[in-house]
């Protein structure tokens, strides 16, 4: 449990500025790689332990983001995967698919694969991304700037109103905003 908010929300804010400098970033080596993924790992984790503690307004946990959604094509029963490359067709699939915050977070919390994608070898524009579960159905695109946005969003987000209704069936529920 998060019980104060401010220092993890900044650090997300720190998070998203240097990664919109890693987009003009012209060299890439093994450290630089390294300290991407893992910035992107504890961005996401932040994320969802705020979400989880319930500091983070509900319409900020639910909002979408259209990913590239990559069907699996490889062989099911193969004990080890080739590589993303080969058990996906990165080439002709175009499906847009929508996840909300918290699903993506889990799919890099609980990524099988995670590859920043550089197409022209200099700059990154997005991460191919799956989760152990999702392995053998399909990969996601996430562009860096959607990435960014969530860090900022997050980041940003204080609420200020918690409403608790009794429904009708007896559960109660708790909205935040």
């Amino acid at each position: 449990m998060i019980n104060v908010s401010k220092y993890w929300k900044d650090d997300l804010q720190k998070l998203a500025e240097k990664l919109t400098l890693r987009l003009v970033q012209k060299r890439w080596g093994e450290k630089n790689i390294y300290t991407l993924e893992k910035d992107i790992f504890l961005g996401f984790y932040s994320v969802r332990k705020l979400i989880e503690s319930r500091k983070i307004s509900d319409s900020v946990k639910n909002q979408n983001y259209k990913v590239r959604k990559i069907n699996f094509s490889g062989d099911p029963d193969k004990i080890i995967p080739n590589s993303v490359d080969s058990d996906y067709d990165l080439v002709s699939s175009t499906e847009i698919y929508t996840l909300n915050t918290m699903q993506i977070c889990n799919q890099f919390i609980h990524s099988y694969y995670f590859v920043p994608f550089f197409p022209t070898g200099t700059s990154p524009v997005g991460f191919f991304v799956c989760s152990d579960f999702d392995k053998k159905n399909c990969i996601y695109f996430i562009t860096i700037f959607d990435v960014v946005e969530i860090f900022k969003t997050v980041g940003e987000n204080y609420p200020t109103t918690m409403t608790i209704e009794k429904l009708q069936n007896g559960k109660i529920r708790t909205k935040i905003e």
